[in-house]
């Protein structure tokens, strides 16, 4: 059964409620039963240190001892723990293991040696094709392959990475889908495949005589923007000939054909005109995105399937919702005049409509009134386009505000939208300050937003100055001139230069203080935006407030000091993160240790989700604790991609913050890859996870080894389209 939270193909769309108290609560319990049996005794105290090590972010915390250990559950912590600490200095040692003989070992440290290889990406790609070529072929041994071919891939080696992998492509089904997702990511990095190495993998997306066809091979397609015109064609047939055989690897053979050009255009009809129920709700939203990168030939296939749905529109949550959002939100902009897009734009919802089909309605009406505006924002379609007047209709109308000029009457809406008291109304509101400097003052609508209690509008704010720092400024008051009368030995008049304003008092202070808050509520998001906004100020009198955070345990916030300093100082400095953090979370001391299972009663039905603490077990306590607190109750799923993800866990219904009495979680990410139905920690950057969950709604390789995998979404509970309450 597919997990059908379907109502909205774009990011930071409802699913759950709006933000009325008890309107689509998901409230959550938690149970759990026991696991296997504990390793050996004497191996606890070091399993346990190597943990401790592990959340520590301490090398040095890992012993030669642990590399060495007789017993293979502390060399397999050891490696778990180095492939999370990562860094240079743990180099050597993942090295060491990657020669072990125990097929976990290596495959956790063939992962971390991916993770670390930035500047030694040669070295590293050759010692995993050492190792690879005295690895068993057999089945026991398949994930550490997998492991060395993704790190392969990762690590893209200019001179090692590509060939290596195209050879591997002729290995069994299982090891070459994962070399077939390794090129995949080095594809990613590099933006570019050869020729030759195209022709391989559409051959083996083909198969032959002496192997079957694997899907699979067509993943690398979606990973580059371009693919040479020479293997189009080729590109095109072997995908069409895919597109019969379902699996998971089909969402790959759909978006092979919106690179495919006019040879694509066939196949992806046929997905977008299909019956319901011959291809997934996935793979029908991902037709409708494929439809849009063809042009205007996909456009015009756009059109037609929203005049099908025209005659017979949804009315309420269902499939057919989700893929007509998909479907407006590919479509360009058209007349008012368009018959299909009027009816779409007055849908009215079926007689005793729950609150639930009542703002999927919204969002089909909203989406449709956006292509039909223009650049009014002021049109009836729009004005009246959220049956319930919220949030839904206002986004829009941000949407259309920001495609001209703003002028009077657009001003006082845009102070209407930026006054809001919904966090996600005022976000795309701020979004517009970057690129309309009509809107006065906009300095003291930067210093309010970032005061705001909610920390997703002061993220977007400082987002702003980093886009435009002259937003941060006040205006300069003309200075008036004397005029003399010009005499014929006067040289030609030049005009004279802006002045550059300084950033204004009131916003540096509103920076200074939105970094303090940020570090107190543990709130890595806003902490590097805000660097991120004070580095673009280009002030240097601000560079001791940035310092401190270039020797953060945190990652993603000594990232953020190296980029900010350079700009104050002119000079990049090198961020060293320290020995060990000071404090660990809670939750470290108390893992999960049953296997638990969180209810979440929503009005799009019931989900359960149960976590693994083989996989996660830091991050799984810390769910656990939430649901036992209400941490969940009333919350909202604030996004719901009907072919990537459904996530919630965002105290203000807008993907930003979290609790803010605890710290952020360590990555406790694996080279286990994504599954739909896959539980993942939702991150900003590594070490950033709290409160936010995503259920995978397809298999997508990309998000593989770069988040935790926390448990699972059982089928039997899944989401059904059909069920509300």
């Amino acid at each position: 059964m597919r997990l059908a939270l379907v109502l909205a193909a774009a990011a930071s769309l409802c699913a759950c409620s709006d933000s009325k108290p008890n309107a689509g609560a998901a409230s959550a319990s938690a149970s759990g039963v026991a696991l296997a049996p504990e390793p050996p005794p004497e191996a606890r105290a070091r399993i346990e240190a190597l943990r401790e090590a592990e959340h520590r972010r301490a090398p040095a915390g890992v012993l030669e001892v642990d590399l060495a250990s007789r017993v293979v559950e502390v060399r397999r912590a050891a490696g778990r723990a180095l492939s999370r600490i990562g860094g240079p200095s743990v180099r050597p040692m993942l090295l060491r293991l990657l020669g072990d003989d125990d097929a976990e070992v290596v495959t956790w440290a063939a992962y971390g040696l991916g993770l670390e290889c930035a500047d030694v990406r040669d070295v590293t790609a050759d010692a995993l094709v050492a190792r690879s070529m005295s690895l068993p072929d057999t089945d026991a041994y398949d994930g550490a392959f997998l492991a060395i071919a993704r790190s392969v891939g990762s690590c893209a080696s200019p001179t090692r990475s590509e060939a290596t992998l195209v050879a591997w492509l002729s290995a069994k089904p299982v090891r070459a889908r994962a070399v077939a997702h390794a090129l995949g990511d080095f594809a990613s990095r590099t933006k570019r495949l050869r020729e030759e190495s195209w022709v391989s993998l559409f051959a083996r997306a083909a198969g032959g005589v002496s192997e079957p066809p694997l899907p699979e091979a067509l993943y690398p397609v979606s990973r580059v923007e371009n693919v040479p015109p020479s293997v189009v064609d080729r590109l095109a047939e072997v995908a069409s000939a895919r597109l019969g055989e379902p699996g998971p690897a089909r969402l790959f053979v759909i978006r092979a054909l919106a690179r495919a050009k006019a040879g694509g255009l066939a196949g992806v009809e046929r997905v977008l005109f299909a019956e319901a129920g011959a291809f997934t709700v996935p793979e029908r939203v991902e037709a409708a995105r494929a439809a849009a990168r063809l042009g205007a030939d996909g456009q015009t296939l756009l059109g037609r399937a929203l005049a099908r749905a025209a005659e017979k529109p949804p009315a309420g949550a269902t499939e057919d919702a989700a893929v007509l959002l998909a479907t407006l939100a590919a479509a360009a902009p058209a007349s008012s005049a368009d018959p299909a897009l009027a009816a779409l734009a007055s849908l009215e919802p079926a007689s005793g409509a729950s609150a639930r089909d009542r703002r999927v309605v919204s969002l089909v009406r909203c989406a449709a009134a956006r292509l039909t505006s223009g650049v009014k924002p002021e049109t009836p379609a729009l004005a009246k386009c959220d049956l319930d007047a919220g949030w839904i209709g206002k986004r829009a109308t941000a949407e259309v505000l920001g495609r001209a000029p703003l002028g009077p009457r657009e001003l006082a809406t845009f102070k209407l939208l930026v006054e809001d008291p919904d966090a996600r109304v005022r976000q795309a509101a701020l979004e517009l300050l970057s690129a309309h400097p009509e809107i006065p003052a906009p300095h003291t609508r930067i210093a309010a937003a970032l005061a705001a209690k909610e920390p997703g509008v002061a993220t977007v704010a400082a987002e702003q100055i980093k886009k435009a720092p002259a937003l941060a400024s006040a205006p300069l008051a003309a200075a008036k001139k004397k005029k003399k009368k010009p005499t014929p030995s006067d040289p030609p008049p030049v005009e004279d230069e802006p002045a550059s304003a300084p950033p204004a008092k009131e916003v540096v202070d509103a920076l200074i203080q939105a970094l303090a808050r940020a570090e107190k509520e543990h709130d890595p998001e806003l902490l590097g935006a805000v660097i991120e906004a004070i580095g673009a100020l280009g002030d240097k009198a601000l560079l001791p407030a940035v310092q401190p955070f270039c020797a953060s345990i945190h990652p993603t916030a000594r990232e953020h000091a190296t980029n900010a300093m350079a700009l104050l100082s002119g000079r990049r400095p090198t961020c060293v993160a320290p020995d060990r953090a000071d404090a660990l979370a809670p939750e470290v001391t108390a893992p999960l240790t049953k296997t638990a299972r969180i209810t979440f009663d929503t009005d799009a039905g019931t989900l359960s989700i149960d976590l693994d603490p083989a996989l996660a077990p830091v991050a799984g306590a810390r769910f656990v604790a939430l649901a036992n607190r209400g941490g969940y109750d009333g919350n909202v799923l604030h996004r719901v991609d009907p072919s990537f993800v459904v996530q919630f866990g965002s105290p203000f219904a807008d993907g930003y913050g979290g609790p803010t009495d605890l710290p952020p979680l360590r990555c406790e990410t694996s080279p286990r890859p994504f599954d739909t139905l896959d539980v993942g920690v939702a991150l900003s950057g590594r070490d950033t996870g709290s409160s936010q969950l995503f259920v995978m709604r397809a298999r997508h390789p990309h998000l593989d080894g770069s988040y935790a995998i926390v448990g699972r979404a059982p089928p039997a509970a899944g989401i059904s389209c059909s069920k509300a309450t």
